[in-house]
């Protein structure tokens, strides 16, 4: 397989309740990469539309979407490609890879605030739900399967069946941020989340721990790079809160970190 001497497409994966380009009356409004597929392609990267996955939709359903993309996309049809996938993505890259015979097409996976061992929100979550309640929603045409497949009994499974191809680089990014305080009390959107999961797992970015997304149960396949100072949204830059503030609107922090790791990406050597 060949590709272009700018190197290997880079291609952006979205996590749960993602987007590739949200639509509006056939106008593009949102990116769930905000800006990043525009900064690497300046810098010369390939980097395609990202694709849309089923947006809560199971594991194996995500990964099935992902393969097709992979096998349709005139831009990386037949191609080996670069991975970078923000949170449940991270996880459907690796079913994809492992379960749907695509380890030949993967240079390498980077998941950024993937939670490879489960996260105790998705825990909540599931608990809270009344018996019966996914069949209900289903029944009404909204697939919530993903949910299920993030809670930290589900991810233990996962990480026993689902096994590393020996020729595919894997890397790992993680979240750390401390929301602001008011009086003791958390402030912002991902405040209390990040609560939950510290007093259960430690540092985290308000969804997902610092061990879960850096995977360090196979040091022999994973590298992990670093922990950004961000929580889950500004991972992929939006705002802290979801909405930018001007001040987020002014940083290129994330754009940068994205920049670098296209370069580092594009600088690996052959397997």
């Amino acid at each position: 397989m060949s590709n272009s001497p700018l190197g290997a497409p880079i291609v952006l994966v979205h996590g749960l309740f993602g987007f590739g380009r949200l639509k509006l009356a056939g106008f593009g409004v949102a990116d769930y990469f905000r800006l990043l597929p525009e900064a690497l392609r300046a810098e010369g990267h390939v980097v395609p539309e990202p694709p849309s996955l089923n947006m809560a939709g199971s594991i194996a359903e995500r990964a099935a979407d992902l393969k097709q993309y992979l096998d349709n996309l005139p831009e990386v049809a037949g191609r080996q490609v670069h991975l970078v996938a923000h949170s449940m993505g991270g996880l459907d890259a690796r079913f994809m890879i492992s379960k749907l015979e695509m380890a030949d097409r993967i240079l390498s996976l980077t998941t950024i605030g993937t939670p490879h061992s489960g996260s105790p929100i998705a825990d909540l979550v599931g608990a809270a739900a009344p018996p019966g309640f996914d069949l209900v929603v289903e029944r009404a045409g909204i697939d919530i399967k993903g949910i299920a497949d993030l809670t930290t009994a589900a991810c233990a499974r996962f990480n026993q069946e689902v096994l590393d191809a020996p020729k595919v680089r894997y890397f790992s990014i993680a979240g750390k941020f401390e929301p602001p305080r008011v009086l003791g009390v958390p402030v912002g959107v991902l405040s209390l989340t990040h609560d939950i999961v510290r007093n259960k797992e430690g540092d985290n970015d308000g969804v997902v721990s610092v061990e879960s997304a850096r995977f360090g149960q196979r040091p022999e396949n994973w590298t992990f790079l670093e922990s950004w100072p961000e929580n889950h949204f500004r991972q992929i830059n939006w705002g802290t809160n979801i909405l930018l503030t001007p001040s987020e609107e002014k940083d290129s922090a994330i754009v940068e970190r994205y920049k670098a790791l296209a370069v580092r990406l594009r600088n690996l050597p052959s397997p």
